[in-house]
């Protein structure tokens, strides 16, 4: 069952110059999550931080946030966000489909994503897709129930691999996991939840003839949000907020060097 969450409408909060907003959340490696010091970071959250900066900025409005939820699962943030009203946002992994705007709000852009096809270290590398059922013989699929990559997963299988096993987690971070578990696992995951494999020295493998990159991921907010504008007009400022040395930055800083580049790689596909 969805629980609505709330905030204030950006109407009270311009008027009022002051006002307070949700930020549900899905946990996700550099996007959403919790830092050694306990306290949740992550891309999303500075992005939203440097909004709070620039309406203070520039509309001299004084805006405070509070993390609603507990993070775990994307579809339980999806659904509550969907349910609320008011000045609510939802941040994490959140692709953008033509889909879901019907159902909710999406900000700008403010990444484009790769998902890609991973397995343990010892799987030997896929180089046509149509090998499917020869290399990945014996091996099983896992994929988060309700996910993009579960859709992906789906599509190898009628294309590719009708005999495949495929078993539902709840989680991304349950798919990952799942993963190191299984020496006979393979899964779509983003870009993302590769990195924090790899900085985990966990024996894996990426097989780039699976690669997708065309998604992006935006901010959603409930369909009768009126905050849409105004987090556009702030992602669209001075030549675009993605475009800024202060973005590079956070990506820097949450995804690395390396997953920056490949995710700036992946925007230019």
């Amino acid at each position: 069952m969805a629980q609505p969450y709330s905030g204030d409408t950006w109407k009270e909060v311009n008027k009022k110059s002051k006002g307070s907003v949700s930020l549900a959340y899905v946990q996700t490696p550099s996007f959403v999550y919790v830092d050694d010091a306990g306290k949740l970071t992550g891309i999303c959250v500075d992005i939203m931080s440097d909004f709070v900066t620039w309406l203070k900025e520039t509309k001299k409005v004084e805006l405070t946030t509070k993390f609603v939820g507990d993070g775990s699962n994307f579809h339980g943030m999806y659904d509550n966000v969907k349910a609320s009203k008011g000045g609510v946002f939802g941040l994490g992994n959140i692709t953008i489909t033509d889909e879901r705007k019907k159902e909710v709000k999406f900000s700008q852009p403010f990444i484009t994503n790769f998902a890609i096809l991973i397995t343990q270290g010892k799987v030997s590398t896929l180089n046509k897709l149509e090998d499917m059922p020869k290399n990945f013989a014996g091996l099983t699929a896992y994929a988060a129930k309700g996910t993009l990559n579960e859709k992906r997963i789906l599509d190898l299988k009628s294309r590719y691999y009708p005999d495949m096993k495929i078993v539902n987690t709840t989680t991304s971070q349950e798919t990952l996991e799942k993963l190191f578990a299984d020496p006979k696992g393979f899964a779509y995951l983003d870009l993302a939840f590769y990195l924090e494999a790899v900085k985990m020295k966990k024996s894996i493998k990426r097989h780039p003839i699976a690669d997708k990159a065309a998604e992006q991921f935006g901010f959603i907010m409930p369909m009768g949000s009126d905050w849409a504008s105004v987090l556009d007009e702030f992602l669209k400022a001075n030549g675009g907020y993605t475009n800024t040395a202060q973005y590079k930055n956070i990506l820097v800083k949450h995804l690395g060097e390396a997953g920056m580049k490949l995710m700036q790689s992946a925007s230019k596909q």
